[in-house]
């Protein structure tokens, strides 16, 4: 009997594997968008420019004035002169009569730093308040009927509520201070990480459950094993939504709690001396911290969970990416 013939070559098991390398313009694909950004704002900037001045910098009077805020005290305590970029930069590295920990300190001043520092605790820990008691509150939902009806049409009702409206009764009943910042923000962010677990946790593929009941597994086994992992993608899609609700409601309550630090606070002081770089400034830092929370927090518990676990290919996603 004569062997079936497949056509491919044969199989060569001491063979080097070859791992094929993208391209560097395949590598820099996410600068693009940035790229179109800077471009079209330099273009418009070109155009009303002369008509708006300096309410619409370009694109290098904006990265100048970040300089401005980091470097601002050192330049000053340094003695330099100079009012252009490079000057400046060349001062403070060839000229600077100031030793390292004296620079250090200089730069611990800098206005942009501590508007930083103050959103980057702020957001985080009320983020972290939603996150637990959201996640709480739709697990119960999804498991118990009477949670369910308890806490459903109540949050259907307070979900589309800005959380800008409930800013000024805060204030009111809590007084301004960084109180009212974490509890109007974690209130938004609380919401659609709630109804997102409710939602994940319903969703459950219930062979899954029998499966595991077949095998006489406890309740909480089953829980931990297959309730939790199969509804995990659902569980950070809500976080992500929440963390952008967070954003969101932190821009008001900054701006409305009498708060002297923090980058949405900054933004509004600005705006009253037309300040509209230090604006832009502003902005840019609030869009580079939220990538970095994405990068940091979600990015790595995808990646060791859902998709080692090939959840994103049971929920119909795919792996591979054109």
């Amino acid at each position: 009997m004569a062997e079936a013939q497949s056509g491919l070559p044969p199989l060569d098991l001491d063979a080097p594997t070859e791992i094929k390398r993208d391209s560097i313009w395949m590598r820099i694909r996410p600068v693009y968008p940035f790229l179109l950004v800077i471009g079209i704002w330099q273009v418009t900037a070109y155009f009303l420019h002369d008509l708006m001045g300096d309410l619409f910098p370009y694109f290098g009077a904006i990265v100048f004035r970040a300089w401005e805020l980091v470097t601002g005290p050192l330049v000053k305590a340094a003695g330099v002169n100079s009012e252009n970029f490079l000057g400046q930069f060349y001062a403070l590295i060839f000229q600077n009569p100031l030793s390292f920990l004296d620079q250090l300190k200089y730069l611990g001043e800098s206005p942009i730093l501590w508007h930083t520092l103050s959103t980057a605790w702020r957001l985080p820990f009320a983020f972290m308040i939603a996150s637990l008691f959201g996640v709480t509150v739709g697990i119960l939902m999804g498991r118990f009927a009477f949670w369910e009806g308890f806490f459903v049409p109540l949050l259907s009702v307070m979900l589309p509520i800005p959380a800008l409206a409930w800013t000024p009764i805060a204030v009111i009943w809590f007084g301004n201070g960084d109180q009212t910042v974490i509890l109007v923000t974690a209130f938004a962010s609380f919401l659609p990480i709630a109804m997102a677990v409710w939602t994940g946790v319903k969703t459950i593929n219930p062979v899954w459950i029998r499966a595991a009941q077949s095998m006489n597994a406890e309740k909480m086994t089953i829980f931990w094993t297959v309730v939790l992992p199969g509804s995990l993608p659902m569980i950070l899609s809500g976080m992500r939504i929440g963390l952008a609700r967070a954003w969101r409601a932190g821009v008001g309550a900054e701006a409305f709690a009498g708060i002297r630090w923090g980058l949405s606070a900054g933004i509004f002081d600005a705006q009253e001396y037309l300040d509209t770089a230090f604006m832009m400034v502003a902005i840019a830092v609030l869009g580079i911290f939220g990538f970095l929370l994405e990068k940091v927090l979600f990015q790595p518990i995808e990646s060791r969970t859902i998709i080692k676990w090939g959840m994103m290919e049971e929920m119909g996603g795919q792996d591979k990416k054109v």
